[in-house]
């Protein structure tokens, strides 16, 4: 007998059905099949099994594409998706079962499963959002429009408030911020200026991220305070007050947009939202996507870009693409952002007047892990509103520091 299950246990290796051994061993199916199931049924013969036990269940997680594949062992084989997540212990509610293939081996089987992640559902953050929805409401002041009472000199203002980042680690009370510095400049302007034009930057990195991963709009995995929802609807109440504040302290407002890198997508759809929620005929909006932009108010040439691809040529570039405008001006400034930090170069070619002025402005975020550790640090948190003479270029700048 014990001849026997010895060439029964020698056939478990031909990988074959029990007809098949059985013919060829000269026994029933019968009695091949029963005294497999007794070499089956005993536990010595697991614990011989060449079988390596930190190999039972082995998963590779690839994090970049969403995907993880399963390796395991089975004394049987299974024989449906069912199974297969069974054995897994796959959480549906995280990854899926895309596909899975079996082999059998000498005394067991071998499975190999590959599974994705479940991606949110964007109707259902998409329908929460809207259902949730309960913007900020803002009680402004009914006085009228400021208007030129002769006393003043007349000016335009622009105000470039690039990277404020919500949603930002550590950058949670940035609305009250914002508000704080609009109402300081606004009132220092008002109280000594006309301001006949006031130009109002949005965008360049309004929000921290992009996605509802939190990441970029390249997928560059950012440190954040709340969900990207949370954020784009604490900036959106932010700009919407800003707006309608403002324009009660010039003659015309300019909405300028300006996409930044980390918000391309999200910051557009905002400023798109927010031209069709204010109506006015004291506002102008420049809301196309552009990433680089200009504006003319007597000879300033004033020009918008978020600053995050720098160029040698940049002075070359603007009077490429927009030479009636260079020509005609004698005050050519750049206004930019991206670093967070107040910066700025001259390029003079001839003389001072046809010069080309490029100003990096500084922000009002705090820092986060990122910036300590590259050691992007001790840089004033500021808002600057410039004031602009019609024929003399720059008359001051108003700056407003934050605690």
């Amino acid at each position: 007998m014990s001849q026997l299950k010895n060439k029964v246990l020698e056939s478990l290796k031909w990988k074959k059905g029990a007809e098949y051994c059985a013919k060829r061993l000269g026994m029933s199916v019968t009695e091949y099949s029963k005294i497999k199931q007794q070499i089956l049924s005993k536990k010595s013969f697991y614990k011989e099994s060449k079988v390596n036990k930190k190999e039972e269940k082995s998963v590779f997680i690839d994090l970049e594409k969403g995907e993880a594949k399963y390796n395991l062992v089975s004394k049987t084989e299974p024989k449906t998706p069912e199974e297969i997540i069974k054995l897994l212990k796959l959480d549906t509610t995280k990854w899926k079962l895309s596909s899975y293939w079996n082999k059998e081996m000498s005394d067991h089987w071998r499975i190999s499963a590959m599974v994705t992640q479940v991606k949110n559902n964007e109707e259902v953050l998409l329908k929460n959002l809207i259902d949730n929805w309960n913007p900020r409401k803002h009680y402004i002041s009914t006085k009228p429009v400021v208007k030129d009472s002769g006393l003043k000199q007349t000016v335009c203002g622009v105000m470039s408030l690039q990277d404020i980042h919500f949603g930002k680690e550590g950058n949670e009370t940035i609305d009250k911020d914002f508000e704080d510095a609009i109402t300081d400049l606004m009132y220092r302007a008002s109280s000594s200026h006309f301001m006949d034009k006031l130009y109002f930057v949005i965008g360049g990195d309004l929000i921290n991220m992009d996605t509802f991963g939190g990441t970029t709009t390249s997928g560059t995995p950012v440190d954040n305070s709340m969900k990207a929802t949370d954020a784009y609807i604490q900036a959106f109440d932010a700009m919407h007050w800003a707006i309608n504040y403002m324009k009660h302290f010039c003659n015309k407002l300019v909405v300028v947009y300006v996409p930044g890198n980390h918000d391309r997508l999200s910051s557009f759809h905002l400023v798109q939202g927010l031209s069709r929620s204010i109506v006015s005929e004291d506002i102008e909006w420049d809301v196309s996507y552009a990433e680089r932009k200009i504006h003319v108010w007597g000879e300033n040439f004033n020009a918008f870009e978020h600053g995050d691809v720098s160029s040698k040529n940049t002075p070359l570039v603007y009077a490429v693409e927009f030479p009636v405008e260079w020509g005609s001006c004698k005050y050519r400034t750049l206004f930019t952002g991206h670093y967070h930090q107040n910066k700025k170069i001259e390029y003079v070619t001839t003389s001072e007047n046809v010069g080309f002025v490029h100003k990096t402005l500084p922000s009002l975020c705090r820092s986060d892990y990122y910036h300590y550790h590259n050691k992007y640090v001790g840089n004033r948190r500021s808002a600057v509103l410039e004031l602009q003479s019609s024929g003399k270029g720059t008359v001051c700048e108003l700056v407003y520091s934050a605690e």
